[in-house]
């Protein structure tokens, strides 16, 4: 099971190169262009040192793998699914999904191809392994370093340069159907590293003028009796003082600082602050945001920072699923169904968690309105195994009283009217103590909205329940069930027209 590439890599050599020593602006062009030819052993072994150095592009990638690794991956059935293949696609969602769950370092695998929007690109060796019929199956989806790789130009085929020798582009030719590939043009590190020498020429700069100019202007004022001999004595004294706040002086003598005045803005600040802009808008896609510090009001930077890079996470499984739909499906799917069409795919796709709060709450919602959802369909968009509970049913049994023969009249589309007597039964129940109970049948069918009729009909049973009307003593309750039976139902299918028709509308205008 050892990756056939990483058991000949030579890394003795490469090691023990430190390429930020003596690191110029010069160098870094010289290693771009080096990149440009397909010669990438130097410039990839400076971008691993820069990305561990620099602070600001370490955090931009550790955001960025985060961002990919948290993400949930499935098997999908395309949409429209030919007749007859229901049978064969079952078939192959599972093969495909057992494939996949078969890879050891599978989140690995997804990380390492996340970095290539650093690095430019990012190569995943299928490691084989024998299953227990004596076939092979992939185990393991191992990375091979960046700086092992060369090629003659841009759009040669992809080498493998074992030792990693510099400025090499013709390396030993590799079987290309054993990897998965990830390639992004424009990677992030090359502004970063350009970013990097910038910032650490200014730190220099900025070093030295602190060295010069953060101590006060120290003057020293001699006794008057001492000569010229003595001046050279009491320089040293002097120097010794500013250098460590302690020495002795003659009597008589005196320390003077000087106002050193305006020597206007500090340039350093806004010089580094600048580069660290750069590579943030070369990892966000533009979004300065990154860099603002929380205010303390409202969702502050720390929120910002989170839907930014599950914008680019979100951005980055659509590449990354299609990249492994055709290195990695593609040879499961033909090796297991030769002949046959591919009707599954694999997908990364965030699972939000607020998205799966909202789903079950509109499904609750639809329960209450009398509407059926489908148990099999909430198990695919939430991601979770959903079954039937006995403690959700003996839950829904606890409408005893009028709560259970409203829900009954309410899902039964036969009700007969409300008669006279009924209703001059309910004029004369205004007055009595159940005003309450009638103020929320009138917001019950004032209701205009979906969501307002699930929410006025989920109150008015809570309060019923609470009330605990005797339906064999009540006229009231009668009269109540009445005309739950009719308005309400007429109101939920008013409701239901008007969610159609919004649609039609919209269009025509």
């Amino acid at each position: 099971m050892t990756p056939l590439l990483l058991n000949r890599i030579l890394d003795s050599y490469r090691s023990q190169l430190n390429p930020l020593r003596g690191l110029t602006i010069r160098r870094v062009v010289s290693l771009l262009e080096e990149g440009e030819r397909g010669a990438y052993a130097d410039l990839q072994w400076l971008y691993r040192f820069v990305e561990k150095r620099d602070a600001t592009l370490r955090g931009v990638k550790r955001r960025l793998r985060s961002a990919v690794t948290k993400l949930d991956w499935d098997i999908k059935v395309i949409d429209e699914l030919p007749a007859g293949k229901q049978a064969v696609a079952d078939r192959q969602h599972e093969a495909l999904r057992l494939a996949y769950e078969r890879v050891e370092n599978l989140r690995e695998a997804l990380a390492f191809l996340s970095l290539a929007e650093l690095r430019g690109y990012a190569h995943l060796e299928k490691v084989f392994e024998k299953d227990g019929n004596g076939g092979l199956v992939i185990a393991r989806l191992e990375p091979v370093p960046q700086w092992h790789w060369c090629r003659d130009g841009l759009y040669s085929d992809w080498t493998f340069n074992p030792e990693s020798a510099s400025g090499l582009t013709l390396g030993e030719p590799v079987d290309l159907e054993q990897f998965v590939i990830r390639e992004v043009e424009d990677p992030i590190d090359e502004i970063a590293v350009i970013a990097f020498i910038r910032k650490n020429l200014s730190q220099k700069d900025w070093d030295g003028f602190v060295e010069s100019y953060g101590i006060p202007f120290l003057f020293l004022i001699m006794a008057q009796n001492a000569g010229d001999k003595d001046s050279k004595e009491f320089q040293a004294v002097v120097e010794q003082i500013a250098s460590d706040s302690r020495g002795v002086l003659p009597h008589g003598s005196e320390i003077k600082t000087a106002d050193p005045g305006n020597r206007g803005q500090n340039p350093f600040r806004a010089h580094l602050d600048y580069q660290d802009e750069q590579i943030v808008l070369a990892g966000t896609s533009g979004l300065l945001s990154m860099l603002s510090k929380p205010t303390g009001i409202g969702e502050g930077a720390s929120n910002e920072h989170g839907k930014t890079f599950e914008e680019i996470a979100l951005a980055q499984a659509m590449d990354i699923s299609e990249i492994l739909q055709e290195h990695f499906d593609k040879r499961i799917l033909a090796e297991q169904f030769p002949g046959e069409e591919r009707y599954v795919y694999f997908e990364l796709a965030a699972r939000d968690q607020e998205d799966v709060s909202s789903l079950f709450d509109n499904a609750l919602k639809a329960s209450q309105a009398g509407l059926a959802v489908d148990a099999e369909e909430m198990s695919e968009k939430s991601g979770l195994k959903l079954t039937r509970s006995e403690q959700g049913a003996e839950s829904r049994e606890r409408g005893a009283g009028i709560a259970q023969p409203i829900r009954n009249r309410i899902h039964n589309r036969d009700t007969p009217p409300i008669n006279p007597a009924e209703t001059e039964a309910l004029a004369r129940a205004r007055l009595a103590d159940h005003a309450d109970l009638l103020a929320l049948v009138d917001a019950l069918e004032a209701a205009d909205t979906p969501e307002d009729y699930a929410e006025a009909m989920a109150a008015l049973e809570a309060a019923i329940e609470a009330r605990e009307i005797d339906p064999a003593q009540s006229s009231f309750a009668e009269t109540l069930e009445a005309l739950l039976g009719s308005a309400v139902i007429e109101g939920a299918a008013e409701i239901s027209e008007k969610a159609t028709e919004a649609p039609t509308n919209a269009d025509n205008a």
